[in-house]
Formats: C-alpha cells, sequence, structure tokens
C-alpha cells in the first residue's frame, strides 16, 4: 500500500490497494476496488511476469550434442513454444508434438513383448484405452491439430487415464512452469511421434519482462527431418565424415542437400556444430510476429 489518490472516489488517502491482477488502479480500500471491477475488467491484463530461460537439448544425440538456450515470454501458449522450438532447432514442422511434465517418482513402463504390442495396438485401433503401464506424466500437452498428421497413430502410447490433457493453443507456460503440484517435473518435447524426437526441456532461470522469444545460445546443426530416428542421422553425418563416400552415403548427402524437408545445401561436412543464432532470432521474430 502507498500513499495517492483513489482512482473511484478521488480521495487522496496515505495508503492505497493496488489491483492484485495488474498492479496499475489504485483504490483507497475494498468497496472501491469492487465497485470499479465490473468497469475495470474489460481492461485488466495480469501484470507481465519474467521470461523463462530454458535450455532446450535433444538428449540422444552425440558428438556434438544438439542444445538451444531459448528466452521464452510467461504469456506464451505451448504451441507459440513449439513453433520457437522448431525454428530454434530447424524442424520442418511437418509433424505432431506434445509436452509433457514427468513424474521423476514414477515406474519405469515394461518393456512390450510383440504379442503384448499387437494386442495394444489392435485395442487402440478399436477405440479402446488401454494405459500401457503406469502413470508416467503429471500432464500431457498435446497438439490442437494431432489429427491431421499421420505419426499421431503412435501417439496412443503417451496417452494414460491418469494424467490429464490440454490442447498447447489454450495452455500458457508460465501458467504450467509455476505449478506448486509438479515443481519438480521434469519437463519433455517429443516432437514427431515416429522417429521420436525427444527434447529435454530445463528451466535454468528468470530473465527481463519479454514479448518476444530469443535464442541466446546454442550447438549442433539442426538433424534432418524424417532421417529415420537417431541411427539414420549418425548414418548421414558418417557419410559426410568418410574420406571415400560409398554410392549409398552420396545418395544420403544429396538428399539431405536437396530433398529433406529441412534441406541444407551446404551440406554437414565441417558444420556439424553450426549454429546461425542471428538467422534464428530473425526468424523467430518474423514468424512470431505473423502469429499475433
Amino acid at each position: 500500500m502507498s500513499a495517492g489518490k483513489c482512482e473511484v472516489c478521488l480521495e487522496e488517502k496515505p495508503k492505497l490497494v493496488t489491483c492484485g491482477r495488474c498492479g496499475s488502479r489504485k483504490y483507497c480500500g475494498a468497496a472501491c476496488q469492487r465497485k470499479d471491477w465490473p468497469t475495470h475488467k474489460h481492461a485488466c491484463q495480469p501484470k507481465k511476469q519474467p521470461s523463462w530461460i530454458l535450455k532446450i537439448t535433444i538428449p540422444d544425440s552425440r558428438e556434438p550434442q544438439i542444445w538451444r538456450t531459448l528466452v521464452c515470454p510467461d504469456g506464451a501458449t505451448f504451441q507459440e513454444l513449439h513453433y520457437a522450438i522448431q525454428i530454434a532447432f530447424g524442424w520442418a514442422a511437418a509433424h505432431s508434438y506434445d509436452f509433457v511434465a514427468r513424474d521423476p517418482t514414477a515406474d519405469e513402463r515394461p518393456v512390450d513383448d510383440i504379442r503384448a504390442l499387437i494386442a495394444r495396438r489392435m485395442g487402440q485401433d478399436a477405440g479402446e484405452q488401454r494405459d500401457f503401464g503406469p502413470r508416467q506424466n503429471y500432464i500431457r500437452i498435446v497438439n490442437p491439430n494431432d489429427d491431421k498428421h499421420i505419426d499421431s497413430l503412435h501417439s496412443y502410447d503417451r496417452k494414460h487415464s491418469q494424467t490429464p490433457e490440454k490442447k498447447a493453443d489454450k495452455v500458457h507456460v508460465g501458467e504450467q512452469f509455476n505449478k506448486n503440484e509438479w515443481k519438480n517435473a521434469e519437463w519433455e518435447y517429443m516432437y514427431d511421434h515416429g522417429d521420436e524426437w525427444g527434447h529435454e526441456v530445463e528451466i535454468i532461470g528468470r530473465g527481463n519482462v519479454d514479448d518476444a522469444f530469443k535464442c541466446t545460445d546454442g550447438n549442433g546443426h539442426g538433424i534432418a527431418e524424417d532421417a529415420g530416428s537417431m541411427r539414420g542421422w549418425e548414418e548421414l553425418k558418417d557419410a559426410y565424415r568418410a574420406a571415400k563416400p560409398t554410392d549409398e552415403q552420396k545418395k544420403r548427402m544429396h538428399w539431405f542437400e536437396n530433398l529433406a524437408k529441412n534441406f541444407d545445401p551446404e551440406g554437414l561436412k565441417g558444420r556439424e556444430s553450426h549454429v546461425d543464432l542471428s538467422l534464428i532470432n530473425a526468424l523467430l521474430k518474423t514468424s512470431m510476429d505473423c502469429m499475433d
């Protein structure tokens, strides 16, 4: 509370109450605040909070490991964070995705034998919800356009009857990262439920109040879309490392430089750790502006 003039009765008071939601309106007391709310609620916007600084890593990547540091606005939706990750890692946004808050105390899921896998797939095809082992996640935040991607068929194994799901375009980052119920959660972003490109999302700090995404650091060239999981990516890197590439390796390099959804005409030779932060940030700015 501080000295000033009430914005409803206009009386000067030694101490005023500030609107706890936006912090911009001041009142002499609760009565004036209640009287003002029917009008003020239309303009009242939550006070902007500091951005989140996230280190996002593809943990299965090696030599080099691929990671980016992103500044993410507190008010961003998880759908916006998805697009920012796509840009930062050079993905082509051609597949489905989800975010999960993993419970670090959850029991491991069993490894299926082929008969159990077939039985579960048949149950899923029949529209049955069959939980695959114990609950793993506190919450699952899903692609609102999941049904438009063929790889969404593989996402059934990430569903669980005890795990609530929300649409990524309706959920804000700050709301979830601040949840006391899962403050110890390990966040994961999964892109392409077929190839399963898992990304660990680590909260490493808070920044300034910011409306824009920024990529401040990183390592490792973006992975080729549809490379065929990590094994396919490693085989592509081996092709560029070969002193005398085989015909098959030459085909792989031609595909990456000309035909991949996120092709790179410069290839990978000598560029495996390459990250162009200026280009990423230019794309973040123009792409996110288009979403406004």
